[in-house]
């Protein structure tokens, strides 16, 4: 059993090689994508979906997902080929919004700023083949990758890659996906029931040409390299979710520990680890005679708060599209800018001081606010069509499922 799925990206993909560049679509960022797709939706059905930095799935016993995806001792059950059909590289950009603290890196970062041109991610045309022995399987596979491509696939979705359009009929129908139901599933990875999002129109076509100036204004191509004009024209999106994020951030700017927590964060010299038991960012302290550097906890006083008791980083839960053109692949028919806003809020330990309705709340009234959008971009005029906002909270799965992964 095969079957071709034609991809065309929207918003660039990333899947890095070693080196840390992207040339090429790797089948191995793909699957890995498709894997994280599928182990949110096994848990948010109550089944088992181990954490696969830290699985002792094997030959012998394993989890749903790695019984599709495989594992030691155990091979994954369809493959994946890639083929460059047309392939077209998005330009790499440094993106600071005023008032940030930190610049975003949209890609590969070349200090000579020779090849920025090419080290943003991959646009084109490519065209995926799923072999399989099992028809369920390739069916499957084929809903997890429009699943993936409507709101993210490779890496890099929380800072607008990942957007693809599939430019063919995959004659989708409803997964056949058994699983055994948990007493208690797991509550600290990302479970669909737990997943939101968004399709924001924006259809201020003079607001979008404000939002281009702003862009051009925090662009660089390295870091002491400015690039105060760029012509998007030749594009079917602009580099805009580092605003967003910055503005999601924003919302939670009273409450440090929650919003490292929900946006991602990696200790460094600024922010420092989370202390588990008191969920308080920890203090670092020097050990002059052995000259080694320690942690104490500011609530609690604890002295030298070990390893496994400290959230050194976390990913982000919330991600964010780029702006860009839905009919860009559709011929002569006028651009329908937009952009999605999604992720997954796991029930939030007491000690955050705020629950994870107190989160969907703020979320749910900020982002239908024409004030939010205003002060995101910096601009006088609201790009976004309010009223037209889609929205989906805690996904019915079943309907997810039966509807050939739309969301929305």
């Amino acid at each position: 059993m095969e079957a071709i799925v034609k991809l065309k990206p929207l918003t660039p993909i990333w899947t890095g090689d070693a080196g840390r560049k992207c040339r090429m679509i790797r089948e191995t960022g793909i699957i890995g994508s498709l894997r994280w797709w599928y182990e949110a939706l096994i848990r948010g059905l109550g089944g088992e979906a181990c954490d696969p930095t830290k699985s002792k799935c094997n030959g012998q016993s394993r989890c749903g997902v790695c019984e599709l995806f495989g594992c030691t001792g155990w091979a994954r059950r369809f493959k994946l080929d890639v083929r460059e059909v047309k392939k077209d590289f998005a330009p790499f950009f440094i993106v600071k919004p005023n008032s940030s603290k930190r610049a975003s890196f949209l890609g590969y970062y070349d200090k000579s700023g020779q090849s920025w041109e090419k080290n943003g991610g991959l646009l084109g045309e490519y065209e995926l083949r799923i072999t399989a022995k099992d028809e369920a399987i390739l069916n499957t596979i084929k809903f997890l990758l429009k699943l993936s491509c409507d709101w993210g696939i490779g890496s890099g979705t929380q800072r607008g890659f990942g957007i693809s359009l599939i430019d063919n009929d995959l004659q989708l129908q409803k997964p056949d996906i058994r699983i055994e139901q948990l007493n208690n599933p797991s509550s600290n990875l990302p479970r669909m029931d737990q997943f939101f999002f968004y399709k924001i129109p924006i259809v201020n076509i003079e607001a979008l040409d404000l939002i281009i100036k702003e862009i051009c204004e925090g662009l660089y191509i390295t870091k002491k390299s400015p690039l105060s004009s760029f012509d998007f024209a030749r594009y079917n999106y602009l580099p805009t979710a580092p605003w967003v994020r910055r503005a999601i951030r924003e919302l939670f700017r009273d409450n440090d520990v929650l919003r490292h927590y929900l946006m991602g964060f990696i200790s460094d010299g600024n922010t420092k680890p989370i202390h588990l038991s008191c969920w308080r960012h920890l203090i670092e302290k020097k050990d002059k005679e052995k000259n080694k550097t320690y942690y104490v906890c500011p609530k609690c006083r604890k002295k030298r708060v070990h390893d496994e008791n400290m959230l050194k980083k976390t990913g982000s839960k919330i991600f964010v599209s780029h702006i860009y053109n839905k009919n860009a692949f559709k011929g002569n028919v006028e651009p329908e800018w937009v952009m999605k806003v999604w992720g997954w809020i796991p029930d939030l330990p007491s000690g955050i001081g705020e629950t994870r309705q107190d989160v969907e709340e703020k979320l749910q009234e900020n982002l239908k606010k024409e004030e939010f959008w205003l002060r995101c971009f910096g601009i006088k005029e609201n790009p976004v069509d309010i009223n037209g906002i889609e929205e989906v909270w805690d996904v019915d799965i079943e309907k997810l499922l039966t509807n050939g992964g739309e969301v929305l």
